[in-house]
Order: structure tokens, then C-alpha cells, then sequence
């Protein structure tokens, strides 16, 4: 009778595996796309990770002990990891050769990764670092136009396939100490380019939409506030203040992802207050 139930799970294992979604999350090894690539696999999904570097939640997550690769496997998915530059095309495009070889192609693309630089009491409007612009131009923007490219012919076999980009509270309006320009004006740039997005492949079924989110309590977050404290403790309070949480974002991403928004497509989602 044990054989016989375990033969009867193990054929409801497989069935499930056949009907399980694909999707590829970029900047996965930790903080929110760590977040977005777990709750994917919660729903059903298969995952391909990409990152440039696996065990960089060590530096600044005390709260993460394994690899998000480690943890999607307890989960039960398949799993592809990648290490590459989203900004590096031919890496990207491997990637996706790989996924399409082994997965039959993807039903969403999360264009996760990207970042800011300088310190964030720095960067105001009136004296942007132009070399500090460029930075987060190449890795917001470029890095998002560049991973959309090299996925789109995974997506066409695909039920209405999502791609969904992540833009920025101060994307779409700067926050109240007037610092971290460069990084607003490049998410700005994401939100439209995704716009632009979805108009485009409207005709092919694929579906872009962006989330927005407000400040939200990731490792690298909380330990670049306190270095901003040491210098100005009310600045500090003002970055933390109003803070969503890493599962906000990501149940966010699931909805857009999922057939849940099947007839949302150019849709900016807002995260914040």
C-alpha cells in the first residue's frame, strides 16, 4: 500500500511539473529578486535566476542563510541559475538559448536587476555626478532594454507572456530631501521605455507592465541608511520612513506575472503612499 501511494504521488508530482509556468528573474540573488523569484516558484513557476554574483546577500542580509537557487529547489521547482551582466547581451542571450532549450520557452520575464550608486544624500538635481548617472542609466535602463531583447523569442509559444520592469517611487516623483537624482531619472526612463513596451508587442499577445515601489526594508537598504545616519540622523529617518516590505513587492510582481492581469498591459503599479 506505501508503493503504491508513493506511485500515485510521484505520477501527481509529474503532472504537476507539466503544467507548472516558466519564468527568469534578473538580479535574484538577493533582496527583492530573491523575493520575486520565491514567490514565483510558490505559484507554480520554474525559475532561471541570473545574477552577478550568488553570494553577495552575505555582505548585506543577515536574515538570508542560503542561496536563492538552494531555497527555490526546497521548493520543488526546476531551477536554471546564470551568472551574467544583464548589460552584457551575449551572456543574456545564452541564457535564454538555455531556458528555451531545456524549458521550451518562457512565460515571464521579471527585469529585476539594476541598482543605484553614490551616496544617498547625494546626487541632487542641481549637481547630478554625470559619471554616476551613467552607472545607473547602463544598469536600470540599458540592462532592462537589453534583457527584453534577448527573451522575447523565448515568449511566443507562450499564453499571453508577461514582462514586467521594476521602476521607482522616485521615478515618478523625487522624494522630500531632493537627493538621488540620477537614480529617479533613470527609473523614470524604465517606466516609459515599458510603456513604449507594451504598445509594441500588443499585436504579439505579450503583455509589459512596471511596478513602481516606494522604500522598501531590503538588506542593502537598511545597511546604506545607517551609513547615512552617521552623518544625518533625520535625513536617515526620512529614507525609512513609510518602508514596505520585500513580500509587498513581490506579490505585486506574481499579479502582473500571472494570467490574474491577463488584459493589463502599460500599467505603471504603484507601491507606495
Amino acid at each position: 500500500m506505501q508503493d503504491q501511494n508513493r506511485d500515485q504521488d510521484q505520477d501527481q508530482n509529474q503532472g504537476n511539473r507539466s503544467t507548472r509556468r516558466t519564468a527568469l528573474v534578473t538580479g535574484a540573488a538577493r533582496g527583492l529578486g530573491r523575493a520575486i523569484a520565491l514567490e514565483l516558484a510558490r505559484e507554480g513557476h520554474d525559475v532561471a535566476v541570473v545574477d552577478v554574483d550568488f553570494d553577495g546577500f552575505r555582505e548585506f542580509d543577515d536574515e538570508q542563510t542560503e542561496t536563492v537557487t538552494a531555497e527555490l529547489k526546497a521548493l520543488g521547482a526546476r531551477v536554471i541559475e546564470a551568472r551574467a551582466s544583464t548589460t552584457d547581451t551575449a551572456a543574456m542571450e545564452a541564457v535564454v538559448a538555455r531556458v528555451t532549450e531545456e524549458w521550451g520557452g518562457l512565460n515571464a520575464l521579471i527585469c529585476n536587476a539594476g541598482g543605484g550608486s553614490g551616496a544617498l544624500d547625494g546626487n541632487r538635481g542641481s549637481a547630478i555626478d554625470l559619471d554616476h548617472l551613467d552607472e545607473v542609466m547602463r544598469r536600470n535602463l540599458y540592462g532592462t532594454i537589453a534583457t527584453v531583447q534577448a527573451a522575447l523569442p523565448a515568449m511566443t509559444d507562450a499564453d499571453r507572456p508577461a514582462v514586467v520592469t521594476m521602476g521607482s517611487v522616485t521615478g515618478v516623483k523625487p522624494n522630500e530631501a531632493a537627493t538621488y537624482a540620477h537614480y529617479g531619472v533613470s527609473k523614470a526612463a524604465v517606466m516609459h521605455y515599458t510603456r513604449y513596451l507594451a504598445t509594441d508587442l500588443a499585436p504579439r499577445g505579450i503583455r509589459a507592465n512596471c511596478v513602481a515601489p516606494g522604500i522598501i526594508s531590503t538588506g542593502r537598504l537598511r545597511k546604506r541608511a545607517a551609513e547615512v545616519g552617521e552623518r544625518d540622523p533625520q535625513l536617515a529617518e526620512q529614507f525609512l520612513t513609510g518602508i514596505g516590505t520585500e513580500a509587498d513587492v513581490a506579490h505585486a510582481v506574481r499579479y502582473l506575472a500571472t494570467p490574474e492581469s491577463q488584459f493589463m498591459s502599460g500599467q505603471i503599479l504603484r507601491l507606495f503612499r
